[in-house]
């Protein structure tokens, strides 16, 4: 309640008005005559090629179970001829609009200002109208061969205009590791001719050239299970995706729940496993998991993303967008944290608010949005950190400056208690990796000669001129013999 007192912003509408709890009556500072909610219902009704009536009916029939969604209290003013109206109008309004932002933006009356409020508007937990009216329209107009393809249409709009998942790609690191990866690879093979090349003698250059099978087979037995990996984690990567067909298990309630089963990854399929994937899991089986005494560790995170880089945790953008695709992968050498990437504008705040909203109201179990907001509070504390997590595309930053992102979260974190377990796993292995003073001291090595491919390749050839060295000296102090033969 004190969160929805001192944030009452996040869940009144701006622009349009959806459904009873806001209508003009009850919501005067609304300024709904700049939204020509009319003209687009109408325009829904030419590009159905349908008749007003026969749209206007269809809704009609569920008008009973749609007055069952509100509070009776709330619509005690409205009978079922004005409730109806109203659901017609909004439902048509609906879907007009997000036609025109997936498919027909310049049929659009409006300024980009206007579109983004709106956008906002529609995922207002008071701003919705039942799915089902939603449904029968959506049927009338796009349903073809018993399948209803208005679905691939809102489940686009919710995905890519409002969720917006982006992956920031680092070109200039790629191409920079790219080069230096091509540079070992040949390196095995190009060694024994500047080593043939330093040394002076036929025979002694003989010997160098000669090993050069021998790295070229040592190459082959590390490049193609290398190629092989690559393959499987490539088919395997695109096996995951946005399945824009997907239809939930359970009818939505409304838009917003809509949203969030998509936020929290039910929009995913798992792809077939290719034929390798199929061998390699029958060799190598699933790690089981220590149970954790103290499992409690696990439940809150005290490290922020700029003090987990310094004890070697990288992180990475998620093969998905899904809040239940966080994963932290531990080795020897140090650690990697994949998170899903979140595009962060001027209405991220209040989606976030009003999808915590619905998730409480609706006593969902487990609260994975308020769980992810916590997760993201402990690891932001400032614009450093959302820096970090920003240029590894986890965090696609719209809103301004980076202590604006930082200040979202670190906002709405205190206010919230997160379910204990939602990420338990994630962050007692964290736990786990910053306790560890061996994996301290071989970040600190790593971030020192390795921080850039630039400082790999200096130190590499350091080595390797240090190697040159000591072995010409070697051979200056103790030169082959030549046997003189007869």
């Amino acid at each position: 309640m004190k969160m929805r007192n001192e944030n009452e912003e996040c869940y009144s509408p701006l622009m349009v008005s959806i459904g009873p709890y806001h209508s003009p009556g009850h919501h005067n500072n609304l300024r709904e005559e700049e939204i020509p909610k009319v003209s687009m219902a109408r325009q829904f009704i030419q590009d159905s090629g349908k008749n007003i009536e026969l749209v206007y009916r269809e809704v009609e029939k569920g008008i009973q179970n749609a007055r069952e969604f509100y509070n009776e209290i709330d619509m005690k003013g409205y009978d079922d001829e004005q409730f109806t109206r109203m659901m017609f109008l909004d439902g048509c309004f609906i879907l007009q609009f997000i036609h025109c932002v997936t498919h027909k933006y310049e049929n659009l009356e409006m300024t980009d200002r206007q579109v983004a409020a709106v956008k906002r508007d529609l995922l207002l937990l008071e701003n919705q109208i039942p799915f089902t009216v939603l449904k029968s329209l959506t049927s009338l107009r796009y349903e073809k061969d018993g399948t209803n393809h208005g679905m691939k249409h809102v489940n686009d709009f919710l995905f890519f205009h409002i969720l917006n998942p982006k992956v920031q790609p680092l070109w200039t690191r790629k191409l920079l590791w790219s080069t230096v990866s091509l540079l070992l690879l040949f390196l095995p093979i190009a060694l024994p001719f500047v080593l043939s090349r330093t040394f002076i003698g036929y025979k002694h250059s003989l010997v160098f050239l000669s090993l050069v099978p021998a790295f070229s087979v040592m190459e082959l037995c590390v490049l193609i299970p290398a190629c092989l990996l690559w393959l499987l984690l490539r088919k395997r990567r695109r096996a995951s995706g946005y399945d824009s067909q997907w239809q939930p298990d359970e009818e939505p309630a409304h838009l917003l729940q809509l949203l969030y089963f998509l936020f929290i990854g039910s929009h995913y399929i798992e792809g077939k496993s290719s034929y390798l994937a199929t061998c390699l899991e029958k060799f190598i089986p699933p790690k089981c998991k220590p149970v954790d005494a103290q499992g409690r560790r696990g439940h809150y995170l005290y490290y922020s993303a700029k003090e987990l880089k310094k004890v070697g945790i990288h992180f990475m953008s998620s093969q998905t967008s899904a809040l239940t695709d966080v994963k932290f992968k531990s080795s020897s050498l140090y650690g990697t944290l994949n998170l899903p990437s979140i595009t962060i504008d001027e209405s991220t705040r209040s989606m976030l608010f009003n999808l915590m909203a619905y998730e409480t109201s609706a006593a969902l179990n487990p609260l994975w949005v308020t769980s992810y907001i916590c997760f993201m509070d402990s690891l932001i504390d400032d614009a450093d950190d959302v820096k970090e997590l920003r240029s590894k595309g986890i965090i696609i930053n719209f809103q301004g400056a980076d202590q604006q992102v930082a200040d979202l979260f670190n906002h709405m974190g205190p206010f919230l208690e997160p379910d204990t377990s939602v990420y338990n796993d994630v962050k007692r292995e964290i736990n786990e990796q910053c306790e560890s003073i061996v994996k301290k001291w071989v970040a600190q090595w790593q971030q020192t000669y390795f921080h850039s491919p630039w400082a790999f390749i200096a130190f590499s050839a350091a080595v390797v001129g240090l190697a040159l060295t000591a072995t010409q000296t070697y051979y200056t102090m103790h030169p082959p013999k030549n046997n003189s033969t007869r």
